[in-house]
């Protein structure tokens, strides 16, 4: 008894091991997929809405990947103009990084001669360099520009899904004529509760990510459409995300402002969006997301192992997706009070 728990715990690592492999090897199909899927929950209330007013399916349908491409293409635009000015000005950057060290090690140095020694002997000026971090930028833009060269694919696969979805529950009913109601059931409630979370979730980003991009337009700091979407993505990532999006500008705000008015847009920066993540979202989205924080953890790691930086920004929300999966399959429930973030589930 105990060699066969072994050898199940082992198949288990195997098993997982090789899971890990196939989806990175299939990383160039599977991720425009899961993008795809997530797209068709977003705007399928749009497509029936359309065809509701008895806009034919074929052009409801033409409308909609219309919408997304031009979504698709504006959001390309967005990176790729920014990441350019921003790549353009990290020198300038890096001279001011310098100027504030040597600032800092004066002020040290009226009360702390050794001290300044101590500081102008680490060279701390050439040690944190902004500028090296083109090559970090060149990787994460280029993943996120690469994944934009899939559009095609992405609208393709999202094609199938909007007209597929129509005449499946006729397949549906061919199939499984015993159980095809509740097959049917589970779907729709599987679709309704993944399409709630993410359309909260998207329009809550966006709401964050466009109030943190007018706030550093109105202050005047550089780039604030860059750090309006960097907002945006991050928060699909709970509590890490927040960390993200508030340091990482908060860095080069000190950088470009005087430390007065740098530490006053940082701290709006801060309030406005502990405000939304801790306020406003819990109202709007309730306990539908849920997650154990270690779980979160684990997929954030997992996921942009597997796909990178777009495997952070989906990993919570196909774990959430998995998680309304495994509460609405009678099989599957352990496994989603296992996943929840207490007691209750």
């Amino acid at each position: 008894m105990r060699e066969s728990k072994i050898a199940l715990a082992l198949l288990g690592i195997l098993g997982f091991v090789a899971l890990g492999f196939l989806l990175q090897t299939l990383k160039p199909i599977l991720l425009p997929f899961v993008v795809a899927v997530f797209l068709a929950q977003l705007f399928a209330p749009l497509n029936k809405a359309l065809q509701r007013r008895r806009v034919p399916a074929a052009i409801s349908v033409l409308l909609v990947l219309a919408l997304v491409s031009g979504v698709l293409v504006l959001l390309s635009m967005v990176i790729f103009s920014s990441a350019n000015s921003f790549k353009a000005a990290l020198p300038t950057y890096q001279g001011r990084l310098k100027a504030m060290i040597q600032g800092i090690s004066d002020w040290v140095g009226g009360y702390s001669p050794a001290l300044k020694a101590q500081i102008q002997h680490w060279k701390w000026d050439e040690s944190v360099k902004v500028s090296s971090l083109p090559g970090f930028l060149a990787t994460t833009v280029g993943s996120f520009l690469l994944f934009f060269n899939d559009a095609f694919l992405i609208i393709l696969f999202l094609v199938f899904l909007l007209v597929g979805s129509e005449g499946f529950p006729k397949k549906l009913r061919r199939a499984m004529p015993d159980q095809a109601e509740r097959v049917a059931e589970v779907k729709t409630n599987i679709e309704a509760q993944v399409r709630k979370y993410l359309l909260t979730k998207t329009l809550i980003n966006l709401v964050n990510g466009t109030t943190v991009g007018l706030l550093m337009w109105g202050f005047g700091v550089d780039f604030p459409l860059l750090w309006g979407f960097l907002t945006f993505l991050s928060h699909y990532i709970p509590n890490f995300g927040a960390i993200i999006s508030v340091g990482v500008p908060t860095i080069f705000i000190f950088l470009q402002l005087s430390p007065g008015k740098a530490l006053l847009v940082s701290l709006l920066n801060l309030t406005v969006q502990f405000t939304i993540g801790n306020a406003l979202e819990p109202r709007v989205m309730g306990s539908s997301l849920n997650l154990s924080p270690l779980l979160v953890l684990v997929s954030l790691i997992f996921w942009g192992w597997l796909w990178g930086p777009w495997g952070m920004v989906l990993s919570v929300p196909i774990t959430s997706t998995i998680k309304i999966i495994c509460e609405n399959v009678t099989a599957l429930q352990p496994l989603a009070v296992l996943m929840s973030g207490d007691e209750g589930g």
